[in-house]
């Protein structure tokens, strides 16, 4: 079904990160954000979130950001340990055959399960604006979810928690390029890391779509990663009507993603990996906040 939803990733990264995120909800600026349930300040930005929650002018959906990189483990087996992951190396671990990868594959789907069991704890007496529960929506810290092997876990929590069929959302980051490529004002702006990035998930959303095709569970895509981090207003504005009418095309949902929280210096501690903690300090998240307060209409 075709619709525009601007989103915002990363809530429960800090309370800073949290705060400048519920400030775009109150506003009505943003129409869904992501929620992170293994950092150490996760419960008190759930408090701030509940306070909030009849404050928004609509209410926003909630999505699971399933995080694999850094924060805390919250399975039996590694709790309370800081996760030390790499989405380069989470690839390659799930080339790796025979008994290590169903090994990893099975720790990683009870961290999955533990961290929708989290966010559902905190979330399930909420209700959208028509009195309903609110739905389950999953996606993944930098896309981890898109690797293969993160995927196949992260199926494997929802079928042993039985929520497979509750699932009204999973994120297919693909993102078409070309027209980022071929539009004035946008040609040429792009960082050779996001370029790598899109190609990289364009690849493996093939797999991603069919699997949750097959799995009835819904999806749709993103307008957002060949500008990760550099989201502002004029090229945002530039691309929105070819993002329109690819998504109207195929009768679609596009997620239109962005990180516009930021970190305070302080909040960094060890449980942030070091990609982490340059993403959370960088300058484009300020841009992104701005963009979502001046964006574009639906």
């Amino acid at each position: 079904m075709y619709g525009i939803d601007f989103h915002a990733d990363d809530y429960a990264a800090s309370i800073e990160n949290s705060k400048r995120i519920l400030s775009l909800a109150r506003s009505g600026r943003i129409d869904s954000f992501s929620v992170i349930t293994n950092m150490g300040c996760y419960e008190a930005c759930m408090d701030l979130l509940r306070a909030d929650w009849t404050r928004f002018p609509r209410k926003p959906l909630l999505s699971v950001h399933i995080n694999l990189i850094d924060g805390y483990w919250l399975c039996a087996e590694k709790e309370g340990q800081i996760i030390r992951n790499s989405w380069v190396g989470l690839l390659a671990s799930g080339m790796v055959p025979g008994r290590r990868r169903k090994r990893l594959r099975e720790l990683l789907s009870a961290e999955i399960e533990a961290q929708i069991g989290a966010f559902l704890r905190r979330t399930e007496d909420l209700e959208t604006e028509e009195g309903e529960p609110l739905p389950l929506r999953i996606d993944g810290h930098v896309h981890t979810h898109m690797i293969p092997l993160v995927f196949a876990a992260l199926m494997d929590a929802l079928e042993r928690m039985g929520l497979r069929e509750r699932v009204r959302f999973i994120r297919c980051s693909s993102e078409p390029l070309l027209m980022f490529l071929s539009t004035p004002g946008v040609t040429g702006t792009i960082s050779p890391v996001n370029l790598t990035k899109n190609l990289i998930l364009r690849v493996l959303s093939h797999s991603v779509r069919k699997k949750l095709g097959a799995a009835h569970i819904p999806t749709g895509y993103v307008f957002g990663l060949a500008l990760t981090g550099e989201m502002d207003l004029k090229r945002v504005r530039l691309m929105m009507p070819k993002m329109k009418a690819y998504v109207r095309k195929k009768d679609a949902r596009l997620e239109v993603l962005t990180h516009p929280g930021g970190c305070l210096p302080e909040e960094l501690s060890e449980e942030y990996g070091p990609d982490d903690r340059k993403a959370f300090l960088a300058p484009g998240r300020d841009i992104e906040y701005r963009m979502l307060t001046e964006r574009p209409e639906d």
